[in-house]
């Protein structure tokens, strides 16, 4: 979990032109290399290269408040043998925005999102149960469960996590996904389950939802088996066109969703949701599929075409949408013009900015080493050797909600074998989705011993993340019963409740919905407890029953 305080490395802080160049020197010099030196061996390693080529004026260049190219960043990787990472960042680009960004940004379709751009030097906390052999209580914040000692590089966490799951983002138009899933979560999907859960009879439905990937894009959903290696999405309503595909040419299916993260923004914010989402034109009138294009990545500008028009991006909305992640970034150098963006796909050119490159990345879903592979990068990882506190730089810090912990316990195993490792992206994103800018221990409560859930949307719920500040409960009339606010309640007998609530003639009332949403606005009650604030993020296990 992350730790209630985050000390960010020196040398990734805001600084200047003059800055960069100080530490790029140190750098230099800590690997027994000139600028000159440098420049030299460059023009020797690629004397018919010149983007990979460092200039004698490198260091005016960085003054002057020019950003060097992805090839030289390589090159001076390549030529000092030390981590491409670390020399991304220090010229202020971090590869982990990349999944942190496709995390956050809302889109109309569902889209991949880039798991492994992971720092494996950066720092994850260790955790330990406070409560080695006593029960585990139905509900309880995970300050009075866990405790961090220590630290430890993310690389040991990755190294024995699955690498095979698949997170994605629903797309506000995913009408397949809903009401199962929620537009704006982030869902896994686990390609190990496929076999067994993928009805085997022609005409039967699954009963659990599938991550889909077909000519137009992905889409969650239930499928119906309507014939050998066909299946057709279950639609949800009449209006949607019933479109089937036949696996391996025209879909791959690409993993059962066995998790959900569900984000709630806090009721102080006046977000209207409508009531479903909207219905892509994808699915608005029947269609015959295509065969999917494995060939699209050879070249950039037909990669760039297919991911932007299976993410369902005109040039314009495209456009409008690098707006919000240069906002998100802090830089307006991440906004791409819609002019810009068509050229790119007019011809196979790289762009000059590494800006440009990570906005690609975030808004297509493209894995970011599959664009730099389209236009004949090949980097295999972001690895060499790290620039570290004996190099007079300090080590990258991080952290993340996937914990590595010192022994087996009855805690520990229960959430191995409901949600296996949460993925390290998360950590960084959820200041973000959550709406609240610092997360502790205290802010996370466990629910998994709640047998009885009163509200659908807290089926498999194991963890909820609170809003402390956020105490008063009502209901928002623009708002659907699907998408009410939930809360936390604490009994005056010192247990939880997760529930939708209200103040009504000064009294607190719980709404339960013990099937689904349609008896109106379910069951009331009168209840004395007091409310420990607003959920604002859930963690559902999808898991087959």
């Amino acid at each position: 979990m992350t730790p209630d305080e985050t000390k960010a490395a020196p040398f990734l802080a805001p600084r200047g032109p003059e800055a960069t160049v100080q530490v790029v020197r140190e750098m230099f010099r800590a690997k027994g290399f000139t600028l000159y030196r440098i420049a030299w061996l460059a023009r020797a390693r690629y004397p018919n290269a010149p983007a990979f080529q460092i200039r004698r004026n490198f260091y005016f260049q960085l003054r002057s408040g020019l950003s060097p190219t992805f090839q030289q960043v390589l090159a001076l990787a390549e030529l000092t043998g030390l981590r491409l990472w670390d020399w991304l960042a220090v010229f202020g680009f971090s590869p982990d925005e990349i999944p942190r960004i496709q995390a956050v940004l809302r889109r109309p379709r569902t889209s991949l999102i880039d798991k492994d751009l992971v720092d494996v030097q950066g720092l994850i906390p260790i955790l330990r149960y406070r409560r080695p052999g006593a029960a585990l209580p139905a509900a309880a914040p995970l300050s009075q469960l866990l405790e961090q000692k220590g630290v430890h590089p993310a690389g040991a966490l990755l190294a024995r996590a699955r690498g095979d799951f698949l997170y994605a983002k629903i797309g506000t138009e995913d009408v397949l996904a809903f009401p199962g899933l929620r537009p704006g979560s982030i869902v896994r999907a686990d390609p190990q389950l496929v076999r067994s859960f993928l009805p085997a009879a022609p005409g039967q439905q699954s009963r659990h939802l599938f991550l889909v990937e077909h000519g137009r894009g992905l889409n969650c959903g239930r499928l119906r088996v309507s014939g050998p290696d066909r299946v057709a999405f279950v639609a949800p309503n009449p209006s949607i066109a019933n479109v089937e595909f036949r696996l391996g040419s025209e879909a791959r299916i690409l993993g059962v969703v066995d998790l959900e993260l569900r984000f709630h923004p806090p009721s102080r914010q006046r977000e209207t949701p409508s009531p479903t989402p909207r219905i892509s034109s994808d699915f608005a009138e029947a269609w015959n599929p295509r065969r999917i294009d494995m060939r699209a990545g050879h070249r950039p500008a037909a990669l760039l075409e297919t991911a932007r028009r299976r993410a369902g991006l005109s040039f314009r909305s495209a456009s409008k949408l690098s707006r919000v992640i240069a906002q998100l970034l802090g830089d307006r150098r991440y906004f791409a013009s819609f002019g810009t963006l068509s050229d790119y796909e007019a011809g196979d050119q790289m762009p000059r900015h590494i800006h440009k490159l990570f906005t690609l990345a975030i808004l297509y879903s493209v894995p970011f080493l599959m664009l730099l592979r389209s236009f004949g990068i090949a980097v295999n990882d972001f690895g060499g050797t790290p620039f570290t506190q004996e190099t007079n730089v300090s080590q990258i810090q991080r952290t993340s909600l996937a914990p590595i912990h010192e022994s087996r316990n009855d805690f520990f195993e229960n959430v191995r074998k409901q949600f296996g490792d949460l993925p390290v992206f998360l950590g960084s994103a959820l200041p973000a989705l959550s709406g609240l800018s610092q997360i502790s221990l205290r802010d996370v409560f466990w629910l998994g011993g709640q047998a009885n859930q009163l509200h659908p949307g807290l089926r498999g719920a194991h963890f909820a993340l609170v809003n402390r500040r956020s105490k008063k409960p009502r209901i928002l009339p623009w708002t659907p019963l699907w998408s009410q606010p939930l809360y936390l309640l604490e009994d005056r007998d010192g247990s939880y409740l997760a529930t939708n609530c209200a103040i009504e003639d000064g009294r607190l009332v719980v709404y339960a919905y013990p099937e689904d949403f349609t008896a109106g606005r379910g069951l009331r009650r009168h209840i004395d407890a007091d409310v420990v604030g607003q959920i604002v993020g859930i963690a559902r296990s999808l898991s087959p029953p």
